[in-house]
């Protein structure tokens, strides 16, 4: 059994799956902690031991950490519930739905109390292309049913002038009450249109029973504001040569990306870090002063360096003296600095 929960709006939309059906159960209104309605859902289906995928606004360090606690409470394995992205959710809903993106796009128009947004999925060099675009702003002065139905057909128009467009999804709360009665026929123009409010919970269902998500994570290309910008690492000197190590990958969502990597120094009192992008280009890099280390090319120093997002435009890099074994002890010396990032187009 794989369960996706997906949490927004102060609603828990939860869909089951297994190999001959997918039940989406009736959305419920969230009046306690998320963790309270993971907990229900394995006490009601029985599928602990099993594997669960969330969705939800505002993915932070401390939700990553009651999800971890929460796993230990509940018993499962290791990775057994899961957090994704609403961009990652798309890769399983494409995935489960079949959609051919040989044949053309696939696009979703989220509409929910925060606003208007459109995902664009497609083929790109062999990977799942997704990008985001905000239409708050177009669609949030329409007060009538009329108004907004004029906005969204101009919104549908530029939107999907580029391309070819072949499935279409209308998902989230802002499209109750059947308001876009003519922008819905031009949606519809040799095009496969479907409403539902379980998409993103649908799709963390199906990742979550993959044992291979990281490949499929490695098949995609995100390109929003979630997911992290560029690889963050150093270039060191290895067997004779230059080797750049990333402390931390692109692509990644920000809230969960983190890495450490020990070295060995002599002669310096600084680290030059390199910010590359997915294909390994250098775009920027930022020194790291390490006040205090001697520049002597007989003093080694072990160094511990550890990177962590604490947003998604800026990460902290902490580096620490861990001393040479019983040749030279540690001094406890710890630097520390953040770095902030222009996130710009998103595109490569």
């Amino acid at each position: 059994m794989r369960t996706g929960i997906h949490f927004e709006d102060g609603q828990v939309y939860t869909c089951y799956m297994d190999e001959q059906s997918t039940i989406e159960q009736e959305p419920v209104r969230m009046q306690k902690p998320w963790t309270h309605y993971v907990a229900e859902a394995v006490a009601e289906k029985g599928v602990q031991g099993e594997k669960i995928g969330i969705v939800m606004d505002g993915m932070t360090p401390e939700v990553m950490k009651e999800a971890a606690d929460l796993e230990k409470h509940l018993g499962f394995t290791a990775h057994g519930l899961k957090l994704y992205t609403k961009e990652e959710a798309l890769v399983g809903l494409v995935k489960v739905q079949n959609n051919q993106l040989d044949r053309g796009n696939t696009v979703i128009f989220d509409y929910n109390q925060s606003g208007l947004c459109f995902y664009q999925i497609q083929k790109y060099n062999g990977k799942i292309r997704i990008e985001k675009k905000d239409y708050t702003s177009e669609i949030s002065g329409a007060v009538t049913k009329s108004e907004k139905d004029q906005a969204f057909l101009k919104i549908i128009k530029n939107a999907l002038a580029k391309g070819v467009t072949v499935t279409v999804y209308l998902c989230g709360t802002g499209f109750d009450g059947q308001w876009f009665q003519d922008s819905v026929k031009t949606l519809c123009l040799g095009r496969r249109v479907f409403m539902g409010k379980h998409l993103f919970a649908c799709g963390a269902a199906y990742l979550a029973g993959e044992e291979v998500f990281s490949e499929s994570r490695e098949e995609a290309l995100i390109l929003t504001e979630t997911m992290t910008i560029c690889q963050i690492g150093l270039t060191l000197h290895h067997h004779g040569r230059d080797v750049f190590y990333p402390l931390m990958k692109e692509g990644r969502p920000w809230f969960e990306s983190k890495g450490e990597i020990e070295i060995f120094v002599s002669g310096i009192n600084r680290l030059n870090l390199e910010l590359r992008n997915k294909s390994g280009i250098k775009q920027a890099m930022v020194c790291f002063p390490l006040t205090g280390m001697t520049k002597d090319k007989d003093v080694v120093y072990q160094l511990k360096i550890e990177g962590e997002y604490i947003s998604p435009d800026k990460c902290k890099i902490k580096i620490a003296d861990l001393g040479f074994g019983e040749i030279r002890p540690t001094t406890f010396q710890v630097w520390q600095q953040v770095i902030c990032l222009e996130r710009g187009d998103f595109r490569e």
